[in-house]
């Protein structure tokens, strides 16, 4: 490997890029690119996703992301494309009949609170 290819890597590595998406873009195998960046750890501080700040790592716990809640809830908030549902279900809503997405709930008949209510409710 060259320092040219080394050079990369660890740029990359600070772009937060994966192993995967450094060896495409070095063209070098994915395997050696994971090698290269166990010997060769990152002693950068990490910094959060939403607003570049510093985070403080927390020895033997899992690393952190984000500098507060706030950041993390405006990163979430701003990426939905990126969230992993385990369990999603198409459904129609009792009240209105508008098709809705269900969340980790097979149960759910209304679309929002607001056909719950009326439901519950009636106009008189």
């Amino acid at each position: 490997m060259t320092e040219n290819e080394s050079g990369q890597i660890q740029i990359l590595r600070a772009k937060q890029f994966t192993c995967a998406q450094i060896a495409s873009e070095t063209g070098l195998p994915v395997n050696t690119v994971k090698s290269y960046l166990r010997r060769h750890p990152v002693d950068a501080q990490s910094v959060c996703l939403q607003c570049g700040k510093p985070v403080i790592q927390t020895p033997h716990r899992k690393e952190k992301k984000f500098c507060s809640d706030r950041c993390r809830i405006r990163w979430w908030n701003e990426h939905p494309e990126r969230i992993m549902h385990r369990s999603v279900c198409r459904k129609t809503c009792l009240y209105c009949g508008a098709e809705f997405v269900a969340h980790r709930n097979e149960n759910q008949k209304y679309c929002s609170r607001k056909c719950y209510n009326r439901a519950r409710k009636p106009a008189a």
